[in-house]
């Protein structure tokens, strides 16, 4: 009963503070802070990209330049209208309301299972600093939900891929799926709103965009908790450990498209391969395992509680630390795996580790 109770009551109070400390927070505090800016920039046709001569050497934790395609700027620019503090208002309570819907999307009905979203620390986090993690969420449950409407599933995956670039593998899944129609119109789509966006702008940044991204990687990638930065604390170097994330992704995508069989199957694989691949993995991008989850069990089931386990060590930045990134991987690794492998072999696969004899 305490239990239950717990999931009722702990998402409120969670929501509540670390809301209230998004909403106080000033300019330069938060991530919000970052696209609010850039909404009001392109609005008015200018420059939302930071000159490259004015990047630190060494980043802090508040160092949050904008490094998304203008997409993103265009996508909230509606909210960016808004005066700062009553546009953070709204973004908290669109980005809450994101969660339920895209879970409702999933066709999840159970309570307990959406007080587990709510009381995870990648949800927190992300309605916490005011990102577009939890709108992804809803996008991609949305591409799912109407995966069979052409039109409308290419759009969507376009949408995502354009505003997160780590999310390039979910295209495949159309082409996997012999979606061949809506792939094509998600490739239209994007290559239309990304050129059509910076064009609005006077294609400002293009050029210099592929070098931002890389002095992003050296000075984000090592803090965050994605592969890269795990090969970084082992003594790899900046570059060998971005060609080896770049390998490891495209072979998981090889994998991926050879072996998994399914459309759920295949669609979770492939979210993986997003968090294999990209070399900035921060803890808000796993609001985006609660697709897995749900395709798992649309009741509550221990899994739920899996991303709820990271407030184990909840702290935003890994600080060049093996165990921090370790575990966020971990708890990647177990969605992922649940969702990918069949019921069957899951429960096999149990089964020969309770039974195996000791020794072995």
């Amino acid at each position: 009963m305490s239990t239950w109770l717990g999931l009722g009551v702990a998402p409120v109070a969670l929501m509540a503070v670390f809301g209230t400390v998004f909403v106080s927070r000033g300019p330069g505090r938060s991530d919000f802070w970052t696209f609010w800016v850039a909404g009001r920039t392109v609005l008015h046709g200018g420059d939302p990209y930071p000159v490259l001569a004015s990047l630190p050497d060494v980043a802090d934790k508040w160092f949050a330049p904008f490094v998304y395609p203008p997409v993103a700027a265009y996508l909230l620019a509606p909210v960016a209208a808004l005066p700062f503090t009553l546009a953070k208002v709204v973004f908290l309570l669109l980005n809450l309301g994101a969660v339920a819907l895209a879970l409702r999307l999933l066709g999840v009905r159970d309570w307990r299972c959406y007080g587990a979203a709510f009381a995870a620390p990648p949800v927190i986090e992300a309605a916490g600093i005011g990102t577009i993690s939890i709108p992804l969420l809803l996008i991609v449950a949305a591409a799912w939900r109407w995966r069979a409407r052409t039109v409308r599933a290419g759009l969507l995956v376009a949408c995502a891929v354009t505003a997160k670039l780590f999310l390039w593998p979910v295209w495949f899944w159309l082409v996997r799926g012999r979606r061949y129609r809506s792939a094509a119109i998600a490739v239209t789509a994007s290559l239309v709103a990304v050129l059509g966006s910076w064009a609005a702008i006077g294609f400002a940044g293009l050029r210099d965009y592929p070098t931002l991204l890389d002095r992003m990687t050296g000075l984000e990638g090592p803090n965050s908790y994605s592969v890269y930065s795990l090969l970084r604390v082992f003594g790899v170097g900046d570059g060998g450990a971005a060609k080896a994330g770049y390998v490891l992704g495209i072979g998981a995508l090889a994998l991926a498209l050879c072996f998994v069989r399914g459309d759920r199957r295949t669609l979770v694989a492939l979210l993986g391969v997003s968090f294999l691949a990209t070399p900035i993995l921060w803890p808000h991008y796993l609001v985006l395992l609660f697709v897995p989850i749900a395709f798992v069990s649309r009741r509550f089931s221990w899994l739920w509680l899996a991303p709820v386990a990271l407030w184990v060590d909840a702290t935003a930045w890994s600080n060049h630390e093996a165990w921090r990134i370790a575990g966020e991987l971990l708890v990647c690794g177990v969605v992922i795996r649940a969702a990918v492998l069949p019921r069957g072999q899951r429960a096999s696969g149990a089964h020969a580790l309770l039974t195996a004899p000791h020794g072995r």
